[in-house]
Formats: structure tokens, sequence, C-alpha cells
């Protein structure tokens, strides 16, 4: 397994490098001087030809982490030879004021400062992302965002561990998909978020009082279900014996014999409301954004056509994907705010 650590400048990618010792390490700057001793001299086109000659030598390594950028202000320097030797792509994403401080404070880096920082940051991302999706990678943003950085790397290296160890949103897209295909006896299959889509409320809020900061940094990755997972274990209650949510009937009367529930929610709450509803359903801590856009995919491609249902974010790549997707709006009509700025052309509001 080959992992890209991708981030600004002066995010501290060497400083989470520094602290791993179950992986080979690799630091990217230093290779690339290493192959070719006058890198910084070299205009743009030498650069990248710099870069793709080190990924191709490195493609005959299976097993490292190294780190990487997508570009350096407005020159993208991400390669077609980068994205084909990394099976998985880390962001580490600090804050935009803080990356500005730390700018100010390094001279080397001080002359990026006429860049737009946020949107800089936002656009590696995206397009990082967006790479993923097409070509079926891993892809996880790294935030804190109760701090906007990172003091202790702990969470971070634990979760480098846990993919060297198997971690995979697309490996869990696959298995959930081995078994949707196993069950489902139409053409069309349909695909259903939980929380505020097929019911009304937060489950894990009505059932457990569970309230999190680990989303408000609006990533929606496996990072960050893998937090969530983490959090949940805090959590006790008793079994469950009746329901303390309502359902959204606007999503209830679509369910056919084919539907699915693809959940981030607490594994006993969701099992609790898909024995009710007798639908099957997909949890756990590799159930994030890229695994529900993995499994409308795969499914597409094993010749279904797939309608989506889901509130916000975590779904929004699903709906985009499916051939018909359906966006649960609030009670007053309005969208969750965790879509502002996206794209919902194609999208149907119920």
């Amino acid at each position: 397994m080959r992992i890209g650590l991708y981030g600004m400048p002066t995010a501290g990618k060497t400083h989470v490098l520094n602290q791993l010792d179950f992986i080979d390490v690799k630091l990217g700057s230093n290779f690339l001087r290493e192959i070719c001793p006058d890198f910084d001299s070299k205009d743009e086109i030498g650069k990248n030809m710099a870069r793709e000659k080190l990924a191709s030598m490195l493609l005959r390594q299976d097993t490292f982490i190294m780190d990487g950028h997508y570009k350096f202000g407005d020159k993208v320097s991400f390669t077609d030879m980068d994205g084909k030797l990394y099976d998985v792509f880390l962001y580490l994403y600090i804050s935009p004021s803080i990356l500005e401080k730390r700018m100010s404070e390094s001279e080397k880096n001080r002359k990026y400062l006429c860049y737009d920082i946020e949107k800089w940051q936002l656009d590696e991302i995206e397009n990082l992302r967006e790479y993923c999706h097409n070509k079926n990678k891993d892809f996880y943003v790294l935030d804190n965002p109760a701090n906007n950085v990172f003091g202790d790397v702990t969470d971070i290296v634990e979760f480098i561990r846990s993919i060297v160890n198997g971690f995979s949103c697309k490996l869990f897209a696959e298995k959930c998909v081995e078994q949707i295909l196993q069950r489902a006896t139409s053409d069309v299959i349909t695909l259903l978020d939980g929380d505020k889509t097929i019911i009304k409320e937060d489950s894990s809020h009505a059932v457990f009082n569970y309230t999190t900061h680990i989303y408000d940094g609006n990533f929606y990755t496996g990072y960050q279900s893998w937090m969530q997972a983490k959090e949940f274990k805090a959590y006790r209650f008793e079994e469950l014996n009746e329901l303390p949510f309502s359902f959204n009937e606007n999503v209830c009367k679509a369910l056919n014999k084919d539907s699915f529930i693809l959940t981030s929610g607490h594994e006993r709450v969701w099992s609790f409301i898909s024995s009710y509803l007798d639908i099957p359903f997909y949890s756990g801590a590799e159930m994030a954004a890229e695994t529900k856009f993995f499994i409308a995919k795969m499914l597409q491609k094993a010749g279904k056509i797939i309608n989506a249902y889901g509130d916000g974010i975590n779904d929004y790549y699903m709906l985009k994907q499916a051939d018909k997707g359906y966006l649960v709006t609030k009670a007053d009509g309005t969208v969750s705010k965790s879509l502002k700025g996206k794209d919902l052309g194609g999208i149907e509001f119920v």
C-alpha cells in the first residue's frame, strides 16, 4: 500500500511523518533533490519531469507513505504519475488563519501570502477528492475542527495505522455492493441515508444525546467517521423497545423491495430501525461520503439503476452519482447548510 500525505506549505506534514514507526516513511522533497540536485533552479516543466521520474521509481515499491503537494500557488505540481503512485490519499487540513500565520513567520513560504489561502486549500481538497472518485481511490481529510490545528497528532497516527491494517472506505463499499447484489431482485435499487432522511431527527442525539464537533469542518470523509466511531464507544444506552423519533413520510413512501439504508449513525440504533422497517442497513466506521458514492457507482457498473435519498454533504456525492438523486429538505423547505456552494443541479428536492 502506497499512501500520499498532501497538504499546504507549513501544514505540518513532516511532523506527522516523523511520528510514524510502523510504515516506511519517505520525505518527498528530499527524494526529489537526491534524484535531481538542481531541482530548485528548473522551470515548471523540468520540475514536473523530476516529479514524474520520482513517482515512476517509487512504483516499484509496495508499502510506504510520502508527503506531496498538489500545487504551489496557481501552479499545479500534481502529475498523472503521482495519481498512479498512491493507493490512498490523505489531506492534512489546517485553518487558513493558522497557515497564514505560519507562512508569515517563514522566509521560505512568505511568498505564498499573496494567494487566497482558504480558496487554495479547498481547491486542492476538491480536486484531489474528485480525482479519487474518478480513479476509485481512498481519500481522507484529516482535520481537527475543535481547534483548527493539531497540537497532538496521535489520532492521525492511529488512523494511518488503521489504514495500514486494512481500513478502507472503498473496500467496505465493495463488500456492501457484493451483499446488495446478492439480495437485490430487480434492476432498480434505492439507497437511503438514515438521519434526517428516513427519520426526521438525528438518531444518535435522540437516543443517547450525542453531540460532536467532528463534522464542523464539513468534510465527512472516512477519517471523520472513524473519529465518530471512537466517540460512540464512550456512550452507553439501553436496548431500544420503541422509536424515539418520527419517520419522513415523503421518503418512506418511496421505499421498495430493493431499498438499502447507508448510515453513519450508531449501529445498534439503526439495527432497531432496520428491523422495524424490514430494510437492510449498512453502517460503521467506514461508512462515509466516499463509501456511499462508491456504492452507487459500483452498483451502476453492475447494471443497476440507482435512486438515492439524502439530506446533506455526507450524501451529496452519492446523490450526484445516482441516476436519480433526491435531496430531503428541512421542514421550512431550505437545504442543509453543509451544502452551501455545492452544485445541486440534477438533484430533486423532496
